[in-house]
């Protein structure tokens, strides 16, 4: 940078430079933008270029606190207060709210001595505002001072906003209610979620340009701050806050109140629920084996556009093939029977039937129902759902724009848990034939994943890998098919695979 070209800059101008780099940090997370900052400051030192603004030495401080220099960032706040910059150079607001931004606080010390710097401001009569207190409720809550949290929740700065300012206080009631979640205190949370809806859309249409990346259940929220005002901003933060009250609801199992609130989230707001939101019913439901539940969440996502990742067509997929725990089977019984006995208008419920075990359980890996359990006749229907799971499965390649019979698609590659499942429910349907193809499309993927040696997901899941050679060496039999047995015989030596139960190589 020419001499003659750098005098001509002027003292708002070298401001907004480091304030630039000191976004870029916050939004990017580069060293870089710090330490070209760091040049800019050290050619004004160099050249003695002499700032009187406040602005100019705030901004310093954010760039000290963002590089873990906070020996030198409150050596300025007090170079400040003593005047050594000027009579016009005094701390304000933005000062604090500086040094309050301290990405590598961590520690109840390091809080301690926030707190302080909180105490002098409003002693000097300066009043906090929500984004002065939003590092400090950040840091409060992970270290659990739950009394400071309350203390910085007291004082209600959205009175203040009419509802027209439907941005700024969605950002603001947005980061309250994630302070009363970590108090585990829902209601105050949804409180401040309908204080939100009473506020007017913002008209700025303009999209942000990145999809914004988020921790749901903390405030953090990366949207750049010319976009902060913008329609797509405002339902950005009200998502987040939808998604933080459903997310409790359902680690609190109140599965009906999460439902509840994601059907109003559809209604209220044209941003649809992202995919974790998503996932989180579907794994709530698929650990109850709630497979109408699953169906609707499916639909949902597709009519949202929401494209179900790997996850949640694992979660889909294996539900309706995996065997419950004893007390859970008790409750998939009970459930049933009270359904078949007040649901029966003529005819009169037999609570205790025999157990009719269908063929196959055996050899398809699945284990069996336990005998004391004889409430339904059905059991299995009740248990298993193979016509289900091969939907799922069918879906899963239709959303992918794959043909389910071509085993040499790159397009749709299920996983060991996925393949298992869809292999036990065609032993189910009694499809040897579609078993024997899915064994293949398994053995190929793995083959393109590790050409020459072990392929890893052999490792990671042994027990579905043998369940899917067992299966497929039964199949091979039913069929008659003694290449077919001899090939899958020899792969499983080649992969070193134990099959689950002793069985007999002979072809």
């Amino acid at each position: 940078m020419h001499s003659p070209e750098w005098h001509r800059l002027t003292e708002d101008e070298i401001t907004h430079i480091i304030r630039v780099f000191n976004n870029q940090f916050i939004f990017e997370h580069t060293e870089d933008a710090l330490n070209r900052a760091s040049i800019i400051i050290k050619l004004c030192n160099d050249r003695e270029v002499k700032v009187a603004t406040t602005a100019f030495y705030n901004e310093c401080i954010r760039m000290n606190v963002y590089m873990n220099k906070r020996d030198a960032a409150y050596k300025i706040k007090e170079d400040m207060d003593a005047g050594v910059y000027g009579v016009d150079v005094r701390s304000d607001i933005y000062t604090y709210t500086s040094i309050f931004s301290d990405t590598n606080a961590k520690t109840s010390e390091d809080l301690a001595r926030l707190v302080e710097f909180y105490d002098e401001m409003l002693s000097r009569g300066i009043e906090p505002t929500e984004l002065a207190k939003k590092p400090l409720i950040k840091l409060a809550r992970k270290v659990g001072e739950h009394r400071l949290l309350k203390a910085l929740l007291e004082s209600p700065e959205t009175e203040k906003l009419t509802t027209l300012h439907a941005a700024t206080a969605a950002r603001m009631l947005s980061n309250r209610a994630q302070a009363f979640i970590a108090e585990y205190d829902v209601d105050g949370a949804k409180s401040q979620l309908e204080q939100l809806l009473m506020y007017h859309i913002p008209k700025d249409t303009r999209a942000v340009p990145f999809s914004p990346g988020y921790s749901v259940g903390s405030a953090d929220i990366k949207i750049p701050l010319e976009f902060t005002r913008t329609r797509e901003a405002f339902f950005i933060y009200t998502r987040s806050l939808y998604e933080s009250i459903m997310r409790i609801y359902i680690i609190r199992r109140r599965a009906n109140d999460a439902h509840e609130l994601l059907d109003d989230m559809r209604r209220t707001i044209y941003l649809p629920p992202t995919r974790m939101a998503y996932n989180w019913f579907i794994r709530f439901h698929a650990k109850r084996k709630n497979i109408q539940k699953l169906h609707e969440m499916h639909d949902m996502m597709l009519q949202d556009g929401v494209m179900p990742d790997e996850y949640a067509y694992t979660k889909f997929i294996t539900s309706c093939m995996y065997h419950p725990n004893p007390s859970r089977l008790q409750k998939l019984v009970d459930t049933a029977t009270r359904r078949a006995y007040f649901g029966a208008k003529d005819e009169e419920h037999e609570p205790t039937v025999g157990l009719d075990e269908p063929e196959g359980v055996h050899s398809s890996g699945l284990p069996d129902v336990p005998r004391h359990i004889t409430e339904l006749a059905n059991i299995h229907n009740i248990v298993y759902h193979p016509q289900a799971c091969t939907r799922f499965y069918k879906s899963m390649f239709l959303e992918h724009e794959a043909d389910i019979d071509d085993l040499r698609s790159e397009k749709c590659q299920p996983n060991a848990h996925i393949i298992n499942s869809v292999m036990c429910a065609y032993t189910m349907l009694e499809k040897p034939v579609l078993v024997l193809r899915e064994f293949q499309r398994f053995v190929r993927y793995q083959h393109r994943l590790s050409p020459h040696q072990r392929p890893p997901d052999l490792m990671k899941s042994i027990i579905p890998v043998a369940h899917i050679f067992k299966m497929a060496l039964d199949a091979a039999r039913v069929i008659n098919n003694q290449w077919m047995a001899r090939k899958i015989l020899a792969q499983m030596d080649v992969w070193g695979v134990r099959l689950p139960n002793p069985i007999s190589k002979e072809a």
